[in-house]
């Protein structure tokens, strides 16, 4: 009966000891689900930035805003090499997909992704007074360590949105934590007055009250929206990222 009682506790033990070591293989992979990636102007861009938001009382609308979104990267998983898209199309708050793919199960906080170009047109008015712009900006961003997590279950879908914020081009620091949305300075660089404002003239033109803060290499208007545009990607909506940018 002795010899009984050990032969099944060293049975018992062996067949734990088995599911312990095949408990990997038992248990399957953690699986895997699907995210889409979405690209979001938000009604600033879709719908303008209205004059009740500018600090200076003018008022912003795109006729066109494409971006150029690549390398976006969820899990590990490059989703989207290179996509362009024009926010300024209304998406009643969806945003634009612009790809999907799957990835490992899990909350993803890596993310990552990059803006390699824009390309803006529209015009801001004040008064009376109508300014346009047409302006492409070929500089590349990337955005990293995003403040996001994107839960991804087995078998699940999930959305990973890029969120451009254009209100960013007409802020007057690049160091204040609440700087003010302004026009006024880029409608004064139309130097000829011929109600279009150029690259040439905002190269022209001073950085005049803006605030570069440590950027001493930001000189005049058209260095201050190239630096801005650096500044204009974020996630889900308000969540930060780390950015670095490369002149072109």
């Amino acid at each position: 009966m002795q010899s009984h009682f050990k032969t099944n506790t060293a049975r018992v033990f062996l067949s734990l000891a088995c599911c312990a070591a095949l408990l990997p293989a038992c248990a399957g992979e953690e699986g895997e689900g699907e995210v889409e990636v979405t690209v979001y102007g938000e009604d600033f861009i879709e719908l303008g930035i209205p004059a009740e938001a500018m600090a200076d009382g003018w008022s912003v609308s795109f006729d066109r805003f494409d971006v150029s979104v690549a390398e976006v990267t969820v899990g590990g998983v490059e989703i989207v090499e290179a996509e362009s898209i024009d926010l300024s199309v209304g998406t009643e708050g969806a945003g634009h997909p612009v790809g999907s793919a799957r990835v490992p199960a899990g909350d993803h906080s890596d993310s990552s992704y990059a803006i390699t170009r824009v390309a803006m047109q529209g015009s801001a008015t004040k008064e009376g007074v109508t300014k346009t712009f047409d302006w492409v900006f070929e500089g590349e961003t990337h955005y990293s360590a995003c403040e996001t997590t994107t839960a991804v279950s087995d078998g699940g879908a999930a959305t990973f949105q890029v969120t451009v914020h254009a209100d960013h081009f007409f802020y007057d620091s690049l160091v204040a934590e609440e700087p003010q949305v302004v026009f006024q300075a880029l409608a004064d660089a139309d130097a000829d007055d011929d109600g279009a404002i150029t690259r040439a003239e905002l190269e022209a033109a001073d950085i005049g009250g803006y605030d570069p803060g440590s950027a001493g290499e930001v000189e005049d208007l058209w260095a201050w929206l190239v630096a801005q545009g650096g500044t204009l990607g974020h996630v889900d909506g308000e969540g930060h990222c780390d950015s670095h940018a490369h002149s072109p």
